[in-house]
């Protein structure tokens, strides 16, 4: 993301020695850090599983975008049993997620809320960085500044 400038720029960077993203390894070991100190190891699980069935769901549901704008039949995204293995999956991915949303909303609503607001800030983010990215392409540069 951050090669495509949809991210800080400087996590992109590889370090010159090594041939490491290092500040990216870095920041990826300090979030690791503040999600365990967040909670427990079956806390933590049961929320990557709820963010992971969201994703999928999402990804399966591609199909059906990519089916409508490839119309060549050499190139269309084959799955077999279109439609319905991609919505029974799309299905079983949301009764998944829903069902936990039901099941840690008894327990922990502060909780279940903080996950789904992380997921839901991702959204701004992404609009704010491609923005940002596109701001920077169009922008004109002068023969002064290359």
């Amino acid at each position: 993301m951050a090669n495509d400038g949809l991210f800080f720029r400087k996590l992109a960077e590889v370090h010159p020695r090594c041939g490491t993203p290092a500040l990216a390894i870095i920041a990826g070991s300090a979030w690791s850090i503040v999600l365990a100190l967040a909670g427990n190891f079956t806390e933590l699980f049961t929320y990557v599983v709820f963010c992971g069935w969201i994703f999928y769901g999402l990804s399966a549901a591609t199909v059906f975008v990519y089916r409508k704008r490839i119309k060549d039949e050499a190139y269309a995204y084959k799955t077999p049993g279109y439609p319905w293995t991609p919505l029974l999956f799309i299905a079983a991915a949301f009764v998944l997620v829903i069902n936990t949303l039901v099941d840690n909303i008894k327990q922990a609503p502060y909780k279940t809320a903080f996950a789904v607001s992380i997921i839901l800030l991702g959204i701004p983010a992404y609009l704010l960085w491609r923005w940002h990215s596109s701001v920077a392409s169009d922008s004109p540069v002068s023969p002064e500044a290359s």
